[in-house]
This record gives C-alpha cells, sequence and structure tokens, in this order.
C-alpha cells in the first residue's frame, strides 16, 4: 500500500484498500458479530447498514449506534480496545462486508496519513453518537426523546429532497424505540403525533423530516 497525502484524494477508498478482504454476505437481521465472541477480524462495511445493540437480562433491546458504509466494526476492538462484551452487530438490511485482520489495518495506519485521518474521523462520529444518544435521553417525555432522536439521525444520515430530508437509513419504530429505552407502543404513538402535525413522514420504509425549522423548534 503506497503512502498518499493527507489531503483527500477523489478517488481515494477505504474499501479500494482491503479490497483483498474476505467478502462476506449478511441478510436482513442477520447477525454479523456475536456479543460473547471474539471478533473474527475487522469489518469493513462495504454496502448496506449494521446496527450495535445489547439486550437485557429482561430480553429489551438497546440499539446504540447505526453504521454505514465505508466504517469499520467493532471500532473500539480494531483499534486496540478491548471487545465489548454483549455488544451485537447486526444487518439491517442486505449487508456487504470485507473482513480484514486486525493486523492488516494497524499496518496500513502506520503509514498511510488519508486512512489515519479517516479513521479518525470515524472514531469522532462514535464518541458524537454516544454524546448525542445521552442528550436525547435527558428528555423526559417520549415526545422530547423521539425529536431528538430524528433530528440526530437526520443530521447523521439525512439526504435533502427538495424541502424534504429523507433519512437514508432503515431504522423502524422499534429501532426508535430501543435507542431511547421506550416500549414500541408509546414510541409509535409519539411518531404518529409527528406525522398528524406534518412534521414527519415515511414512505418506502425511510423516515422523512417535512418540516425541519418547525421540528427543531420543538425542542427549544
Amino acid at each position: 500500500m503506497n503512502t498518499t497525502p493527507a489531503r483527500h484524494n477523489e478517488n481515494e477508498s477505504i474499501v479500494a484498500h482491503f479490497s483483498d478482504g474476505l467478502l462476506l454476505h449478511f441478510a436482513r437481521e442477520e447477525t454479523i458479530i456475536h456479543g460473547y465472541d471474539e471478533p473474527e477480524g475487522v469489518y469493513l462495511i462495504k454496502k448496506g447498514f449494521v446496527k450495535a445493540h445489547s439486550v437485557s437480562h429482561h430480553g429489551h433491546g438497546n440499539l446504540l449506534i447505526v453504521h454505514e458504509a465505508n466504517e469499520f466494526i467493532p471500532m473500539p476492538w480494531a483499534l486496540d480496545g478491548p471487545h465489548t462484551t454483549g455488544l451485537f452487530y447486526e444487518a439491517m438490511n442486505d449487508v456487504t462486508i470485507l473482513r480484514v485482520p486486525k493486523n492488516k489495518l494497524r499496518a496500513a495506519l502506520g503509514h498511510n496519513a488519508w486512512l489515519s485521518q479517516e479513521i479518525l474521523k470515524q472514531s469522532v462520529n462514535i464518541i458524537t453518537s454516544y454524546t448525542k444518544r445521552i442528550q436525547t435521553l435527558e428528555f423526559r417525555s417520549a415526545r422530547g426523546r423521539i425529536i431528538s432522536e430524528l433530528l440526530y439521525l437526520a443530521e447523521r444520515f439525512g439526504r435533502q429532497h427538495g424541502t424534504e430530508i429523507v433519512i437514508d437509513a432503515p431504522i423502524t419504530h422499534q429501532d426508535l424505540a430501543d435507542s431511547i429505552n421506550m416500549n414500541r407502543e408509546t414510541a409509535s404513538r409519539a411518531v404518529e403525533l409527528l406525522f398528524n402535525e406534518k412534521l414527519m413522514g415515511q414512505k418506502a420504509h425511510r423516515f422523512i423530516v417535512r418540516d425541519l425549522s418547525k421540528l427543531q423548534a420543538e425542542l427549544s
């Protein structure tokens, strides 16, 4: 692998650097990394969305973060941190993965400045995601938590479409509930109210922010 400049090259691609990795395919709801097994390598998401979640002793899901294409999982372990026991990685839709040995990633980081910056960005995104999650859980009402989570998802996965923002990730009502420590029925009622108020919508299994300014004002 040749050393590249820190400045981003339009032809640069994380996937291109690890194209010789083991290609794996996972269907929706299939477990990619079991929470109690040591990872078999570092997983680079080539296509699709993956959620990291835990399950309580009572069987309640706890969605922590959603990963998209070009991101590595599990990032802390990839950077020589401990494996987080009980944290599962599950495909949210059809997912394609490139699995590479941890030492291959570590070696690449040693002499590739651009790749090191990309990994740093991903690490910062993870920290930001957990910070946003803590802030969301500070809201006492279901409405406040739902709006806060939807605004975060719009910021992270939003795609402008006219005056609306499409959250381009396969987030379900159950995912929303699991991410804000709430049962699905309560979360769904809060979402339906936002639909009725024309603040949110849904099409082709994607949430849509119909009025961003008004949705933001709800939290002020």
